[in-house]
């Protein structure tokens, strides 16, 4: 018997399935179509003609993704080092008291630095207020575990 919650098929006040929902799909039937839990629930089988390919070595791991992030970081700073050699226009800056003139591409590059540079300390600071609140929960989940012992 189902449950009024269950979101597979909802029952009316009688506990009977209402007239507008859907049957439950025929189990004996292999091809029908299947969704919800039970989609999860079945193995998937290769298309007819194809091979099943299991691959070897579980995907390369850390140093395919240490690689991939190097190749990526090298792409970057290549694109960056475009935009500060094409925006070469020397533009005045003020900074309190201090005036200086820099390289357009320069200044924009140096302010995204200091951008990430505060982002760094907001989620540092955030990181470690979730750090003292793991280990608060952690304490207080010992000493519930020493007394119901």
């Amino acid at each position: 018997m189902r449950s009024s919650d269950d979101p597979i098929r909802p029952t009316g006040a009688d506990g009977a399935g209402r007239p507008d929902s859907p049957a439950p799909e025929s189990p004996a039937d292999p091809e029908a179509p299947v969704t919800g839990r039970r989609a999860a629930e079945r193995p998937q089988e290769p298309e007819p003609g194809t091979e099943a390919v299991e691959p070897v070595g579980g995907g390369g791991g850390k140093t395919a993704g240490m690689w991939i992030g190097l190749i990526l970081g090298a792409i970057i700073l290549v694109m960056l080092l475009i935009f500060v050699l094409q925006n070469n226009q020397t533009a005045g800056f003020q900074y309190f008291a201090t005036e200086f003139d820099l390289p357009l591409g320069i200044a924009m590059l140096l302010a995204a630095i200091a951008g990430a540079l505060v982002m760094a300390l907001v989620g540092s600071v955030r990181m470690m207020q979730m750090s003292w609140t793991i280990r608060k929960l952690r304490k207080q989940q010992e000493k519930i575990h020493r007394v119901t012992r």
